[in-house]
């Protein structure tokens, strides 16, 4: 049951798989992503599924801001695509990481500055949704190039293989899932490495079968994902066999499979 609607109102914040700060972090939100209020607990930690792909968890009340039911079915104005965009909102200015969501919320955002400036009693915003194309699936990923390797991130400060994945497509507008082993089970599986192209995403699982990695091909031997192996976003050669790390000079996944998206 759907007690409240609400929107992320930091700049990124923790989606925790208990309500407490030591809980482990499950994925986090982007300024302006929406979610739904399942249920709250003692010290204002709230159960929520996010809007955007449906994956739920807790998060601290103090960082989010309550809104309408008409505010959370709003289609997006843009999707943030630059590293220096700026939000300006009641309690203070920020930088957004890329992915970041703008919708029109009453008395909430005041002005948010990127190649385009949306204020909002102003003109509408003037910015195109970038589209799926081999440019912008190497502009996006490589824009998280030495990010730090982080469980359940999806910001420049932190991210994670999937997160990464799913990021890089939301700024193209596609919802794709959270985990890894549920991006698997979407898009049409691509038969044999050597007939992949830019932007599909190559699967890699454990020695019990499990997929455990994904990450984006750039071409049929070019990979960018984020590791714990190398600790960040890299670019690694890739073969029929998996993933050879550039930095390591050895193996580090066993491929499993490639799924084309679009």
């Amino acid at each position: 049951m759907t007690l409240a609607y609400a929107v992320c109102s930091v700049s990124v914040m923790p989606l925790r798989a208990s309500a407490s700060h030591r809980a482990e972090q499950v994925s986090q939100l982007l300024f302006g992503e929406r979610m739904e209020v399942l249920a709250k607990e003692k010290d204002n930690w709230l159960h929520v599924r996010c809007e955007w792909d449906e994956y739920e968890g807790w998060v601290k009340g103090g960082q989010v801001a309550l809104i309408t039911y008409k505010e959370y079915r709003k289609p997006l104005l843009a999707i943030t695509a630059g590293t220096n965009d700026v939000a300006l909102v009641e309690h203070g200015q920020f930088a957004l990481s890329p992915a970041s969501s703008l919708f029109q919320m009453k008395r909430r955002i005041l002005k948010w500055n990127t190649n385009a400036e949306y204020t909002f009693k102003g003109k509408k915003i003037a910015l195109k949704q970038a589209e799926f194309t081999v440019e912008n699936i190497h502009t996006f990923s490589k824009m998280f190039m030495g990010s730090p390797y982080n469980w359940g991130g999806r910001s420049l400060m932190g991210i994670d293989c999937s997160g990464l994945t799913q990021v890089v497509f939301k700024l193209m507008n596609i919802r794709i899932p959270r985990d890894a082993s549920q991006q698997a089970l979407v898009g049409e599986t691509v038969g044999f490495l050597q007939e992949a192209r830019c932007g599909d995403l190559a699967f890699f699982d454990n020695e019990e079968g499990r997929i455990t990695h994904v990450g984006i091909l750039l071409d049929d031997h070019t990979i960018i994902h984020a590791t714990e192996t190398s600790g960040c976003v890299v670019i690694d050669a890739i073969d029929n066999g998996g993933i050879i790390s550039r930095k390591h000079r050895m193996r580090t996944h066993n491929l499993r499979l490639v799924k084309r998206i679009l």
